[in-house]
């Protein structure tokens, strides 16, 4: 009876019941609170059913349960009552190629920032221009990454726009009327992938996946679309990011592991990939159950939840890896303690409780507001959904390039907006007397 009180089964259940009631009150699973509901309901399930032999306490899960509900009791405050009658008018007259040309342009920006990188480094270790030296480069570099170093000024400069241009990427994709125009959505990724292969680093290409996905579903909701969630198409896509993840791992992995003498080899460490994937759950439990864990007080302050804009303001200095101290799951270790301990450890639980209340109703004002066609407010809605997406890592704006996502992306769609109302404007004339 103990161990079953004692099951993180429990509040996975709850959580998960709580995401169909949800559901049933919102009319839509893309409602902020049914969305944050569900998307953790899917987090706790895959690892417990996945990876039993980790060791998951209940109390973890109750923790998660308890955040994830702020969020939806915040995002049922923030909606209120959503409109009868949404105005989609001026979205759906939105010229999506304009968006698309931006997200071009600043993944040709970004990919610049690769071809630039690859020669410093090419340049630095007196490498060739050939495959094999390209490879070497990942090696190379990941070892200057966690000795501290950071690439050159100009390439971070480069390379941070290619988050804008996945966020303009998935949004333009929602309006996306072609094959060749969804084909270029999907350039952003094409850019984060390279240089992850030069860098032999997953971040940044999740990263990208996460907010061009946010930004697809937000333009969606904007549109008047609401896409079912389990459908033979989301099948598919949800079956193809696992590959591709998979992928990325090992060939990350392997370029990582190499070296200037031998050759690339890729080997499917299993081992590894299930604790850096499935691991999250496992080790923020080991966390909550650590007596310096959720019942101490901290008060960091926004060092784990917006690290880079304090780094960047020089009031707090952001480390390459978000926490020092790893768990060993099965031999392997990972320090992935998902973004709810950065809450806990910046504002402590309480102040963690209402930050969680507070993102959820912004983003129930930002819902409220997309349904009347407000594409600002889509943009802030992609960032929420960005956001919940990659919580099983870390805080999304831990890092500068998403934060500067959402800038970019509000400005861009308020100009294109406010472009188009005034072509819009020029076009009445005054018709003559006596005319039909």
């Amino acid at each position: 009876m103990i161990d079953f009180i004692a099951s993180p089964w429990i509040p996975t259940v709850v959580l998960l019941l709580l995401a169909c009631g949800a559901r049933v009150s919102s009319k839509s699973w893309l409602a902020p609170g049914p969305f944050a509901l569900l998307t953790w309901s899917v987090y706790l399930v895959i690892p417990l059913v996945l990876a039993p032999e980790y060791k998951v306490s209940a109390l973890g899960v109750w923790l998660i349960l308890l955040l994830v509900g702020c969020i939806a009791i915040g995002a049922d405050f923030g909606v209120v009552q959503p409109p009868n009658k949404p105005a989609r008018a001026k979205l759906q007259a939105l010229p999506a190629k304009s968006l698309l040309h931006l997200s071009l342009f600043l993944s040709g920006l970004s990919l610049l920032g690769v071809f630039y990188s690859a020669g410093e480094a090419l340049s630095k270790y007196s490498l060739d221009l050939s495959i094999p030296s390209l490879l070497s480069l990942g090696h190379l570099l990941s070892v200057e990454r966690y000795a501290g170093e950071q690439p050159p000024f100009l390439v971070r400069v480069l390379v941070i726009w290619v988050f804008s241009a996945a966020l303009l990427g998935g949004m333009s994709f929602a309006k996306a009327r072609t094959r060749t125009e969804r084909f270029l959505c999907f350039m952003p990724l094409f850019s984060a992938l390279m240089y992850s292969v030069i860098q032999a680093a997953k971040a940044n290409t999740l990263i990208v996946i996460a907010l061009g996905l946010g930004g697809y579903l937000a333009m969606r909701v904007a549109l008047g679309g609401s896409p079912q969630v389990v459908t033979r198409k989301s099948l598919l896509i949800t079956a193809a990011s696992v590959i591709l993840v998979l992928s990325l791992f090992f060939v990350v992995d392997a370029i990582r592991s190499r070296n200037q003498n031998q050759g690339i080899q890729f080997g499917a460490d299993w081992g590894r990939a299930e604790s850096a994937s499935l691991g999250y759950l496992a080790v923020f439990s080991h966390w909550a159950d650590n007596p310096e864990g959720p019942g101490a007080f901290h008060l960091s302050l926004g060092s784990y939840t917006v690290g880079g804009l304090l780094d960047v303001a020089g009031l707090h200095s952001r480390n390459v890896g978000v926490y020092s101290k790893s768990v060993s799951l099965d031999g392997n270790d990972t320090n992935i303690y998902t973004a709810f301990r950065g809450l806990i450890e910046d504002f402590s639980l309480p102040g963690a409780m209402i930050v969680c209340f507070l993102l959820g109703f912004l983003s129930g004002r930002a819902y409220k507001h997309s349904l009347c066609g407000s594409g600002t407010s889509a943009v802030w809605l992609a960032g929420f959904y960005a956001f919940l997406l990659w919580s099983p890592i870390v805080s999304l704006f831990y890092y500068n390039g998403p934060i500067l996502a959402m800038l970019v992306g509000a400005l861009a769609v308020r100009k294109v907006t406010s472009a188009n109302r005034q072509r819009g404007s020029a076009s009445l004339t005054i018709r003559p007397v006596g005319s039909v």
